[in-house]
């Protein structure tokens, strides 16, 4: 996934159906996995109202993993350079 659509995917959740309440997620599961593919759009799961978690597109998932790392490794060369 690009880095502008890996942003774009990150930045527009979708509040009207992108948040979801557990109970909903539990008996819909495999409905949200379809939208979260392919709309490319994570889903917010409530719990009591308050956000506990996400339902992300596999890809999505991969793509913020790497950056994460990405980001990581130059965390950890800068700190390497500064000593």
């Amino acid at each position: 996934m690009e880095p502008a659509a890996l942003r774009k995917a990150m930045l527009d959740i979708d509040l009207n159906q992108g948040v979801v309440p557990i109970s909903k997620a539990a008996s819909a599961l495999a409905a949200l996995l379809k939208r979260a593919r392919t709309s490319r759009q994570p889903i917010i799961v409530t719990q009591k109202g308050y956000p506990t978690g996400v339902i992300l597109d596999v890809e999505l998932f991969t793509a913020l993993r790497e950056l994460a790392d990405r980001s990581l490794q130059e965390e950890e060369q800068q700190q390497q350079a500064a000593d």
